[in-house]
């Protein structure tokens, strides 16, 4: 309902323009932000609202699926359909990931394996729809998502088989 300063709206994510680089390198996810609520604080959010719709992947001579990192930022992701380009295999449509502040993360083996051996010439991603919100502050999780059978229990073992102190 409507009351105060809020208004509802909706918004449909497939009129949405993606940006993409023109370069090399896989972009930052910030180019893909739809919604944001600034902070204080310069470099961070107190939430971004982030799309990953089909897209054309054209950059030359780079690693396309997102890198390892750590950030200091949030995220909470979740696919609505398709498949995720970072974690093909494990992550289905309806389900969500949480990667808190410095917590590490990335491409599972079977996207790193596929992305290290792909011809690099352009490609659309297609039939896809992935979300996130970024936050600045640590996401909390509910008693439900701690004990629901929904959980995969196995989601770190989307990244067996790395070689341990590899550096390509």
């Amino acid at each position: 309902a409507w009351h105060g300063n809020y208004a509802p709206c909706r918004y449909d994510t497939a009129r949405f323009n993606t940006i993409g680089t023109v370069s090399f390198d896989h972009p930052d996810p910030s180019i893909f932000t739809v919604l944001t609520s600034p902070s204080d604080t310069p470099g961070t959010a107190n939430c971004d609202f982030v799309i990953f719709p089909p897209r054309w992947m054209v950059a030359e001579d780079t690693f396309r699926p997102p890198w390892f990192h750590r950030n200091v930022m949030s995220e909470f992701m979740g696919l609505i359909f398709g498949e995720y380009d970072a974690k093909a295999g494990g992550f289905a449509p309806g389900g969500a990931s949480l990667h808190n502040r410095m917590s590490g993360h990335g491409p599972d083996q079977a996207s790193w394996d596929g992305a290290t051996k792909a011809d690099l010439k352009p490609h659309k991603i297609e039939n896809t729809l992935a979300f996130m919100f970024e936050t600045r502050m640590p996401i909390r999780t509910t008693q439900w998502a701690e004990q629901t059978p929904l959980m995969q229990l196995d989601y770190d073992d989307c990244w067996t088989g790395f070689e341990k102190g590899r550096v390509d």
